[in-house]
This record gives structure tokens, sequence and C-alpha cells, in this order.
């Protein structure tokens, strides 16, 4: 489990205490649902965990989110501009994109290629920038393995030619 984040808090919703919620949560109906923890850190810097009372999604990036114990505008004025954290867990076979950053990648012959520098969506699908590559993330089509014990990931050999 890690603490990620999951949306930023862009401006208050009506006067009832909601938040409008920035998601960067590819699963916001999970990550924002009802009963859901979350964590805000307070104007000293301090992480405090907040549980959500209500929900519902704006457009796919938007959300509004009203937290337990606040009812009204004044009380979360304060919280417009933080982040939106939670302890999450990526789903077996699935990988953070912030972990990937910094890995470093070898081509089908061991052999370094470079540092992925960010993670790119694309409409045909998510790259790795590595040096002046993009390299498809997709598993065992281009990706061999990606140990995150040893922070590397080995590409085939399909990979390994997106990068000549």
């Amino acid at each position: 489990m890690a603490v990620k984040k999951i949306g930023h808090i862009v401006n208050t919703f009506g006067i009832k205490g909601q938040l409008k919620v920035s998601v960067s949560s590819s699963t916001p109906d999970k990550r924002f649902a009802v009963g859901k923890e979350i964590l805000i850190k307070d104007t000293n810097g301090v992480e405090q965990t907040y549980k959500i009372k209500s929900f519902f999604l704006k457009n796919p990036k938007i959300a509004i989110i009203g937290l337990e114990g606040f009812d009204d505008i004044n009380q979360i004025e304060w919280m417009v501009d933080h982040d939106i954290l939670a302890t999450v867990r990526a789903p077996k076979g699935t990988f953070f994109y912030d972990d990937l950053v910094g890995m470093k990648v070898f081509d089908n012959d061991n052999k370094e290629i470079g540092i992925v520098s960010n993670v790119v969506k694309m409409p045909a699908g998510d790259y790795l920038l590595v040096d002046k590559y993009y390299i498809p993330f997709q598993l065992d089509r281009f990706i061999e393995s990606v140990d995150k014990i040893k922070k590397c990931i080995k590409l085939t050999a399909l990979g390994t030619e997106t990068c000549k």
C-alpha cells in the first residue's frame, strides 16, 4: 500500500461545505466512494484524515465531494488548492506510473538504455519516455518485466527495436 495523490481541490461547491475536485485517479468512483477515508494536509502541512459523506462525478475529471463534519462553506475554504491523498494499492499486474519514473530500462540483451523520465499518455496508449525514446508501455509485447524492488524495466526484443 502506498499514499498517492488522487485529486486536487480546485474550489468549493455551493454553500453546504462541498469541494470541487480535479480527479487524478483512473477509478474516481472507487477512490472517492462514500465512506472512504482520504488525507488532506492542514494549514500546518500535517496530513489529516477525513471521511467522504457524499460524492458525485460531474464529468470524468471533476468530482464533487462532501466530508463528514463539514456542512458550511466557511469550514472548508482553507482546503482549496490542496491535494487529496489516499492509501491505495495497485491491482495485481498493474503499476502506478509515478513509481515507474526513475527506473532504469534495459534492452533484451541487458544493456542499459536509460532512465524513465516520464510516462506520457497519448491517444494510442501510454508511453515511457526514456531519454529521446518513446517506448509503448504494453506488458509482454514491449515490456518483458518490471522489477519494483530493483527499480528496473526489461524490454522485449520488440521493445528494444523502438530504441534504435
